[in-house]
């Protein structure tokens, strides 16, 4: 059964690819190879740009802004959580707010 791995230089993603296993990507692409998991739960997907974090066996994405910070699930959370209601805001990382979009 294939499975997602990851090729990193210096754990930053550079590509995935679907294989039988590690071993088989290294052999035949070179590099260094590590398993992504897709749809399993405490995982994140790795995807180009990602940083594997290795002594936790998982990724997570390049930060969006300064400001923002990782969670324990790996995902980049803003200062101020976004408004809820509907509507489509943008962060506005000059002013530190959410800004609603027309």
């Amino acid at each position: 059964m294939a499975a997602y791995f990851a090729e990193l230089q210096n754990n930053i993603v550079q590509r995935v690819v679907s294989a039988t296993e590690k071993q088989w990507c290294e052999d035949n692409l070179g590099g260094e190879w590590v398993q992504t998991y897709y749809s399993t739960p405490g995982k994140n997907y790795a995807g180009i740009g990602y940083i594997y974090e290795p002594v936790l066996d998982n990724y997570h994405a390049p930060r969006p802004y300064p400001s923002w910070t990782l969670d324990s699930n790996l995902h980049w959370q803003p200062p101020i959580t976004m408004p809820t209601g509907g509507d489509l805001y943008m962060w506005d990382e000059e002013t530190l707010t959410w800004n609603k979009l027309n």
